[in-house]
């Protein structure tokens, strides 16, 4: 396994542990109907997942316009549920929030489809319709099962905030690895990827500073 692979490997266990640490706020009722929901879009994605192929998601990820999607992706997750994460650790979320935090993060999602990619490729001599259905009941049940032990193992919500916001910024750092230029020899793409990049990070210290402000207005009155 080279740097890369292993960097995201690790990217991929940071996002899943995160999504816990979100879904650890939720109820017993709600975290079964959300594994549910898991289990459901992996089995649905199975197909998908059966005929992707490791050197595949090499040449994706090799694409500097999907390295960039990916890292806009880690972002703007890490920009909109790290405010959420902040907002119902105060107490006063409105219910825009309490949805949101609800809702799995999107990088849960492609992680998830990701391990089920590496399943389908080490398992042999199960049909991938078979498999697709093991992999959606012991994926989402693992899921689940981390969200629990980790309420248990955090029970103070101020810890489970924090843990998410130390995870979020190893998005963030994630995404700025990831939207380096991948050839700095050629002079065309750099200019415009770096463009674009300090577009989308002026326009995360602006929201993060509108919603420090908003927050700080509010507490005042």
């Amino acid at each position: 396994m080279n740097l890369p692979d292993a960097l995201l490997l690790v990217l991929g266990l940071a996002c899943v542990v995160l999504a816990m640490a979100q879904m650890a706020d939720l109820g017993p009722a709600r975290l079964g109907v959300l594994a549910l929901a898991l289990a459901a879009m992996l089995v649905l994605t199975g197909a998908s997942a059966s005929r992707t192929s490791v050197a595949e998601l090499g040449q994706w990820l090799a694409l500097p316009q999907r390295r960039l999607d990916l890292a806009a992706l880690l972002l703007v997750e890490a920009l909109v549920f790290g405010s959420q994460a902040v907002t119902a650790a105060q107490g006063r979320a409105a219910l825009r929030w309490r949805l949101l935090g609800a809702v799995p993060p999107p990088s849960l999602l492609i992680a998830l489809f990701l391990a089920q990619v590496w399943a389908m490729l080490a398992i042999d001599g199960i049909d991938f319709d078979v498999l697709a259905w093991i992999c959606a009941v012991v994926f989402a049940a693992l899921f689940a099962g981390g969200a629990v032990l980790l309420r248990a193992a955090l029970p103070d919500p101020l810890m489970r905030t924090g843990l998410r916001l130390l995870l979020h910024a190893v998005q963030v750092a994630a995404g700025l690895w990831l939207a380096r230029p991948a050839q700095p020899a050629q002079p065309q793409p750099t200019p415009a990827m770096w463009d674009r990049l300090a577009l989308l990070a002026a326009l995360v210290l602006a929201l993060a500073a509108l919603g420090w402000l908003a927050q700080r207005w509010r507490a005042g009155r």
